[in-house]
């Protein structure tokens, strides 16, 4: 079958399954750019070539199964940098862009910063950081091996391996035992309430629960955000978390509560309130 007929058997299968017309064509696209191993702006030129149905059956029973794409092809995008993707941590997202673009340019000039990646998970935003910061230090923090070992993989894919330090354990505390002082901390915790993880969307119940379980509001590892980030920071020193889209001002005050004043609401790209800036001022 040639490809542009396969793309719109591809695009058929998934409407039919309720896909949204336009995240159907999508889907194809990037399903099909992945198989043939190109960019996708190369894809229409592949018109001539041909795969047959069943080369992307495995692939198609796996996303009507409600497995996210990313987990299907085993990556994703991330700041312009290709990420491994695997179920044992959250796909990173657009939503967390303007969130680690606001982490960048707080340290842009600060000559060779010193900065913690806290629940790194894939290592989205540690590898972002030392992409865009060529004389950064950057510890990554997370409690999963896992979720850790996937970070690893994909520092080492992009030859970031010595620029980056990874440790297991509970959010801050390998932190806490190393004794070292950070310029910044960076984190996108667990955030959703436990009560609504069964009411989340049918691909987002694939990713690890405790990459989401926030606890009975959201926002318990704020909390523990909030006692001990003062320790870790230097004066003056940046901790800039991520949220949920309605979670700002009680992460605010709760930071307050650490001696931790806001300085800024980071508002994703379809202008939500996405991640909060916030300084230690002593």
């Amino acid at each position: 079958m040639f490809i542009p007929a396969l793309q719109k058997y591809i695009e058929e299968q998934l409407t039919a399954q309720g896909w949204d017309k336009q995240e159907a064509a999508a889907t194809a696209r990037i399903l099909l750019a992945h198989k043939l191993d190109i960019s996708l702006s190369h894809l229409p030129l592949m018109h001539k070539m041909q795969l047959e149905i069943a080369d992307i059956s495995p692939e198609l029973a796996r996303l009507a199964a409600g497995e996210p794409l990313q987990y299907v092809i085993g990556e994703t995008e991330f700041m312009g940098l290709v990420l491994y993707c695997r179920p044992s941590a959250l796909i990173p997202r657009g939503d967390s862009e303007a969130v680690a673009e606001a982490a960048i340019e707080l340290m842009k000039n600060a000559g060779s910063p010193c900065i913690a990646d806290i629940c790194t998970g894939s290592g989205a935003y540690a590898l972002a950081l030392a992409d865009a910061l060529p004389k950064s230090h950057i510890d990554a923090v997370d409690i999963s091996a896992d979720a850790l070992d996937l970070a690893e993989n994909n520092a080492a894919r992009l030859g970031l391996t010595e620029r980056i330090h990874f440790y297991q354990g509970d959010l801050l505390e390998p932190l806490l035992r190393l004794g070292q002082s950070y310029d910044m901390l960076v984190s996108n915790p667990p955030y959703i309430p436990s009560d609504q993880l069964a009411h989340l969307d049918k691909q987002v119940q694939h990713e690890p629960a405790i990459a989401l379980d926030g606890g009975a509001d959201g926002l318990y590892f704020y909390r523990r955000l909030a006692a001990d980030a003062g320790k870790l920071l230097k004066s003056g020193g940046w901790l800039v978390v991520e949220h949920g889209w309605d979670q700002a001002a009680d992460v605010s005050r709760i930071m307050a509560g650490g001696g931790l004043e806001t300085c800024r609401v980071v508002q994703d790209y379809g202008g939500r309130d996405r991640g909060i800036i916030c300084r230690k001022q002593y």
